[in-house]
């Protein structure tokens, strides 16, 4: 399946570069024309924030809805046995916010493996469904400014990243990646080509989110 496919398929969008920090919870501003953005001036960047700073959590329940949607593991047997090809959007970006800065077209080949999700608790949903449901129509725009604009983030996808280089190009892209302490595995193929394989699957290449207006546990 090539990754305009998947992300259709499952309603996901592409994260614009490598966001290690991003969690289940964190807020998107979705304008109504153009592409989301993970920042917006006046949104705050993760719904329990959002909730704590008008009251609705206190510090202690803040820190126990933080701990609950980070949560560190990863399933979906399903996707799991998929080949995404044609990953070289999230290729490119995923270097470039790593520093590596190497240009998308001596990219040849690109294709995400060993696809995972981190998926919100139904349990999590309800509790965020009862605290928005609090909101007063003029306390949600206070704290979102426009809240048909805001969206929470509810799946994150990782996996597998694997990339053929142009071949006079390999050996500038292997010396960048020698200075970054990155998990790579080189493989030679039959093709006398280096494939280079990115187990780091702790950085998600999409997600999918849902609108705070009307949000539904």
């Amino acid at each position: 399946m090539f990754l305009k496919a998947f992300t259709k398929q499952y309603d996901l969008h592409l994260l614009p570069a490598s966001h290690t920090g991003i969690v289940l919870g964190n807020l998107v501003w979705k304008p109504f024309w153009g592409k989301p953005k993970l920042s917006h001036p006046g949104m705050p960047n993760h719904i329990s924030n959002a909730l704590h700073d008008v009251g609705l959590l206190n510090k202690a329940q803040w820190d126990e809805q933080l701990k609950a949607l980070d949560i560190d593991f990863c399933k979906n047997a399903k996707l799991a046995r998929l080949i995404i090809q044609g990953a070289t959007e999230v290729a490119a970006t995923l270097l470039e916010g790593f520093g590596l800065g190497f240009e998308k077209n001596y990219l040849i080949e690109t294709n995400i493996s060993k696809v995972c999700t981190k998926v919100m608790e139904n349990m999590m949903r309800m509790q965020l469904d009862h605290y928005i449901e609090q909101l007063e129509p003029k306390l949600l725009r206070a704290l979102f400014r426009n809240p048909r604009k805001v969206y929470v983030i509810t799946e994150l996808y990782y996996g597998t990243l694997s990339l053929k280089v142009k071949k006079d190009h390999e050996v500038a892209f292997e010396h960048k990646v020698m200075n970054k302490d990155w998990p790579i595995r080189t493989t030679l193929n039959a093709d006398k080509n280096h494939e280079y394989t990115f187990d780091h699957n702790e950085v998600p290449f999409a997600y999918k989110m849902e609108r705070i207006h009307r949000f539904s546990g």
